[in-house]
């Protein structure tokens, strides 16, 4: 799609993308938006390379809503549907950049809204980026999260309707946190963390079992879970740092005093070299 200073509309009448020239024609911004159709399951995908994300389920009868400010000298903004893929595409990508380079001028911001109607497979490919991201209500059926020298919250601070099926992370130097994960439905969690740090919060109520796979080589990974779940650790670490407390050794791994009686059971699989793995478990 080509920006101009006056409105482009894209698909059909169903999005409206909206370009004003800012500071010399460097910086511009874009709004766009697109009606919903159906709650055919989708795929979205979010790119941004630098900047401040913010992301929300959308109140209104749309299927997303844009609202972008950028460089454009450095960047382009990406909004690309695909009705026959079932896939969606949005955020900003370098121009000649390599992915995770940071906004030197720091004045690119992003502001998503998703549908909450849909059904979704949500991938986010995030660079040198300082995010807020509030999931809970979304559809989500899968989710991975791919983080450079990002700072990003992620908060579920409402039930998914739908399970979803696997959350992934792989993180280099960014510092991840996820807020009330347990409401994301999720029941199998897989991550990649490089020197940089990924906290998740399984503290409320599990609905059912979370198999966990974490691969740790000099950054730290933190799980809170609730002290009535049961708990497995299958640990492989290297000079890296495990606080075993409240779990007993039982012939292939750790487990909590609670594991045969617990409802609902947490199985973790963690190899840590020069990292750290931290379980902090708490009442509710």
């Amino acid at each position: 799609m080509k920006l101009t200073h006056a409105a482009v509309l894209m698909g059909g009448a169903t999005a409206l993308a909206v370009v004003a020239p800012l500071e010399a024609q460097r910086w511009r911004t874009l709004d766009a938006q697109r009606q919903l159709a159906d709650s055919t399951p989708l795929t979205v995908r979010v790119e941004y390379v630098a900047g401040h994300l913010e992301m929300r389920p959308t109140a209104g009868r749309v299927l997303y809503s844009m609202s972008m400010k950028y460089d454009a000298e450095r960047s382009n903004p990406l909004t690309r549907f695909d009705a026959a893929g079932h896939s969606l595409t949005l955020g900003l990508r370098s121009r000649g950049v390599t992915f995770g380079t940071s906004d030197s001028d720091g004045g690119a911001a992003l502001h998503a809204e998703l549908s909450d109607k849909v059904p979704m497979d949500l991938v986010l490919e995030l660079g040198a980026i300082k995010g807020d991201l509030q999931l809970g209500g979304l559809r989500l059926t899968d989710f991975l999260l791919k983080g450079g020298a990002a700072d990003i919250t992620v908060h579920f601070d409402k039930k998914n309707p739908e399970r979803l099926r696997h959350m992934q992370f792989e993180i280099g130097a960014a510092d991840v946190k996820i807020v009330h994960a347990a409401n994301s439905g999720v029941e199998k969690m897989t991550a990649s963390i490089g020197i940089g740090a990924l906290d998740v919060d399984l503290t409320d109520p599990l609905t059912h079992d979370v198999d966990i796979a974490a691969t740790v080589a000099m950054g730290n990974f933190t799980l809170r879970v609730g002290s009535d779940v049961g708990i497995y650790v299958d640990e492989k670490t290297l000079l890296a740092d495990f606080d075993k407390s409240g779990l007993v050794k039982k012939g292939d791994g750790y487990y909590s005093e609670n594991f045969d009686a617990a409802p609902r059971k947490v199985r973790m699989h963690v190899k840590a070299v020069l990292g750290t793995f931290k379980l902090i478990r708490s009442a509710r």
